[in-house]
């Protein structure tokens, strides 16, 4: 037995934190005058430490993932998801497994909480690492449109004053958090998340102003890991103001991309407006998901899949091959009811697979969707850039 297999992985400490952070910030920032715990903040905060974890060789971190939960709202459905945040391992340290038993420790702490699923996004070459700890890659969930200043005129200065939110002073913020929650949310945030998120490095939120009242909002970053136009919200001509602001305000050879949701959204449908040939929805990271418990998470879309299945009788069940679960629907016309019997009609389906079909395959994986399923999924919810730990 080589001496990694006997280390395991623990949640980080507050004495630890200073250290943890400049490991993560030697590997990923390097150069840069960013770092995690202010790119990051709801993430490395003292009471999410216990979701933090990192294993020590020889007293130091060699090793670091965190997760952040987060409430996702889909119609009338609610369920936890953690987002893994990016993982690190020093350079001395790295192909001796520490990352994937810090990835692993992270989806058993889910499990134990009752957190539905656990959601990542990363680059090409970590596919098949985080794909060891059965995340799938699936779909496309968002999509972004390359602007420059030239384009500032395709959108309209409706007349409104324009002011920058002052993230000391937090006045608008409340302004902010409303139009937000009239957009279809996905992430559920708490009312003292805002403060944190409209105070990251290298953004600003500009305000638009009608008879001295907030009406829209749009955050302009230049950032490392959140460039771009990242987020919009309030009256359509308010961000269309706005927008005309922002771009305006480039030099001529600078690009920024301006981030959408598959749902609805006041800044993607005014950018399929004016620039539906700019539309792109492959980006550089794929997002990944690990449905860790699949009845808890059914029963959670229960009313979601009632109104899917649309009053069709049927009974089916899906055993699931990675976890020994079995999940039996029983639809009737008083709805669903769910359970662990095994039906007449039962698909075997991995873990992994069942990720591909409930969120929709990417096209690098493709899997074939069982006839019984395809008119109950893929389902889909907006996690904003912002809600990106």
């Amino acid at each position: 037995m080589s001496v990694s297999e006997n280390i395991t992985a623990r949640a980080c400490n507050k004495s630890e934190l200073h250290e943890m952070i400049g490991l993560v910030d030697s590997v990923m920032r390097e150069g840069s005058d960013q770092t995690f715990l202010t790119d990051y903040p709801l993430v490395y905060q003292e009471k999410n430490l216990e979701n933090i974890f990192v294993i020590k060789v020889n007293d130091e971190i060699a090793s670091v993932v965190p997760f952040l939960p987060r409430e996702i709202v889909v119609d009338d459905c609610q369920f936890t998801a953690g987002i893994i945040s990016p993982t690190a391992t020093s350079p001395n340290h790295r192909r001796k497994g520490y990352a994937g038993k810090c990835v692993n420790a992270c989806c058993e702490k889910m499990i134990k909480d009752g957190i539905s699923l656990g959601i990542l996004w990363t680059s090409t070459d970590n596919y098949r690492f985080y794909g060891h700890s059965n995340f799938q890659l699936i779909r496309s969930q968002d999509c972004f449109y390359t602007c420059k200043k030239a384009d500032a005129n395709l959108f309209a200065n409706n007349g409104h004053s324009i002011v920058e939110y002052n993230p000391q002073s937090q006045q608008y913020i409340k302004d902010i958090q409303s139009m937000h929650e009239k957009e279809i949310v996905g992430v559920l945030r708490a009312s003292q998340d805002y403060p944190s998120l409209f105070s990251l490095p290298k953004s600003k939120t500009l305000i638009a102003l009608k008879d001295d009242k907030a009406v829209g909002y749009l955050m302009v970053s230049d950032s490392i890991n959140k460039p771009g136009l990242v987020e919009a919200g309030g009256e359509k001509e308010a961000v269309e103001t706005l927008i005309n602001y922002a771009l305006s305000e480039l030099d001529d050879e600078t690009t920024l991309q301006a981030y959408a949701n598959l749902s609805p959204t006041v800044m993607g449908d005014l950018f399929e407006e004016r620039l539906p040939n700019r539309k792109d929805i492959t980006t550089a990271t794929g997002m990944m998901v690990r449905i860790n418990n699949a009845s808890d998470f059914l029963n959670n879309i229960k009313s979601w899949l009632e109104q899917k299945n649309a009053g069709a009788v049927r009974r089916f069940s899906i055993s699931i091959t990675d976890t020994s679960e079995v999940v039996s629907f029983n639809f009737s016309e008083q709805g669903l009811e769910l359970g662990s019997d095994c039906m007449d009609t039962n698909l075997t389906i991995s873990q992994q697979e069942l990720a591909s079909i409930v969120f929709g395959p990417h096209p690098e994986y493709p899997v074939d969707t069982p006839e019984v399923l395809k008119d109950l999924f893929p389902l889909y919810f907006p996690i904003w850039q912002l809600d990106h730990s």
